[in-house]
């Protein structure tokens, strides 16, 4: 099983030009591979938020607060063609035309990768800085970290 294993860059290409995959979950994938820019903040924009002249999208609300993330020309397009002629409401619509869930994105991620969607999140910085195992980080819990440290958390 692959469930936590980095897509090879081949492999993203590959899911992000296979057009029986609906065109808000391609567009979905690649901004989490290329952004760093969490799900639900992705989920959460609206039309307004997207300023892709610019190549800018705005995340009005985040645990970091607001801000301004930039995307690449293929984001950009992909965005554009998802959203048409529309000039408000969410970008990311479902089958019924609400806004995408994220069980439901993570739901086609794993009908189609035999992955956790989560596994995106990490792209570009496996690509940074490559981990030789191809397997996403594990981090210790806070707790059990301090312990193994004795270091102090401030």
């Amino acid at each position: 099983m692959c469930g936590d294993r980095l897509p090879t860059d081949h492999e993203l290409a590959g899911w992000l030009a296979d057009v029986s995959i609906p065109l808000a979950h391609r567009v979905l994938w690649r901004l989490l591979d290329e952004s760093e820019v969490r799900i639900g903040d992705l989920l959460n924009l609206n039309v307004r938020d997207l300023a892709l002249d610019d190549q800018t999208v705005h995340i009005a609300e985040s645990k970091e607060g607001p801000k301004d993330v930039g995307i690449t020309q293929e984001a950009a397009a992909g965005l554009q063609r998802l959203i048409g002629t529309r000039r408000e409401g969410p970008v990311f619509l479902g089958p019924t035309a609400s806004r995408l869930t994220s069980s439901r994105a993570a739901e086609t991620f794993w009908s189609v990768t035999g992955r956790s969607l989560h596994v995106l999140q990490y792209g570009r910085q496996a690509r940074q800085h490559p981990n030789p195992t191809g397997r996403i980080p594990r981090i210790l819990h806070r707790t059990l970290a301090r312990e193994l440290t004795d270091a102090p958390w401030e």
